[in-house]
């Protein structure tokens, strides 16, 4: 992304590079994350469902999220709706301005009757503060993981500082409980090691649902009419394999491993393939074709302000000046 690699470090101070504060607390304001931010631009842009999908590929292995998922989500019988209100939901978060506090607030109460006890009787919630953590903590894993793909190289240490530091942000604004969330990369570190060896685990159901993606074995296509099933499986079948792909691309060996899928250097290089062309399309391609329409009309609106205020510089309406 041609964006990405051109971003320009030196274009203001620290106060001018964050994103703007909602006082909903006067004494412990919640700061949004700023349009002009590498954690926007990489939400921003249609790539990031690939890398949802990593993130939701991960929130599955966590015990209490994958009981609370499996008797209140539809994420089986309504897979696309889910998929696309979430991408709503993040969009939000990043680019909603003052509406993002608002989501975090209605994304708290959806969740807050979420309750059940789980197959040993241990009564559960989808507000547990360490299933609720972990949540926000895979789309910072997801897209540090996604660098190469996304950008066409590593991030930079500064540049994972930035990542964490805006992950925390949205963390906060979707009122997750902070103790204990990590806030530094070297926490971060300890923190994914821990939720890898001690919390996350995979279930037969859970290898049997990889086995299918891997295979391309949707069930609204396998319910669908003879031969309209084979007709669609076929159309589909090279994006379901992009799919397949992107998740388990992004995945911890670890995680293959617990999931029981393998991973092979012929799979890495088609994956590295199809973000290569990608990268392409974006440098290309009109903002207007490559962002959801929020993060373009968004980024627009940011970047016009930024030039009204380069413009202020350089006259004024009065003779006495503002002291800046």
């Amino acid at each position: 992304m041609a964006t990405t690699t051109h971003r320009n470090a030196d274009s203001g101070n620290e106060s001018e590079q964050r994103g703007a504060t909602v006082a909903i607390d006067p004494a412990d304001p919640i700061e949004l994350v700023a349009i002009d931010s590498l954690t926007a631009e990489m939400v921003g842009h249609w790539t990031y469902l690939m890398v949802e999908g990593a993130a939701f590929a991960m929130q599955g292995l966590h015990p209490t999220i994958r009981d609370v998922v499996d008797k209140y989500s539809v994420s089986r019988t309504d897979p696309a709706g889910r998929a696309i209100r979430s991408v709503d939901s993040v969009l939000r978060w990043t680019y909603g301005g003052a509406e993002a506090i608002k989501e975090g607030q209605r994304l708290r109460s959806l969740h807050e009757p979420l309750r059940m006890k789980n197959a040993d009787g241990k009564a559960i919630s989808a507000l547990n503060p360490d299933a609720y953590q972990w949540v926000i903590a895979t789309a910072y894993v997801t897209t540090a993981k996604a660098g190469p793909l996304l950008i066409g190289r590593e991030f930079t240490a500064a540049e994972l500082d930035e990542l964490l530091a805006d992950n925390i942000r949205i963390a906060r604004i979707l009122q997750v409980p902070m103790k204990g969330y990590p806030q530094t990369r070297a926490e971060f570190d300890t923190y994914y090691e821990h939720m890898v060896r001690d919390v996350l685990c995979a279930t037969d159901d859970v290898r049997e649902e990889y086995r299918q993606l891997r295979d391309g074995e949707i069930e609204q296509l396998t319910k669908a009419p003879f031969p309209l099933n084979l007709i669609a499986r076929r159309a589909m079948l090279p994006l379901l394999r992009f799919n397949y792909l992107s998740i388990v691309g992004l995945l911890d060996p670890r995680l293959r491993a617990m999931i029981g899928v393998d991973w092979s250097r012929a799979e890495q290089r088609s994956l590295e393939r199809a973000y290569t062309v990608i990268r392409f399309a974006y440098r290309v391609l009109p903002d207007r074709l490559t962002y959801f329409p929020i993060a373009y009309h968004a980024r627009k609106h940011h970047q016009s302000i930024e030039r009204m205020k380069k413009r202020e510089l350089k006259s004024a309406a009065y003779k006495v000046r503002p002291k800046q």
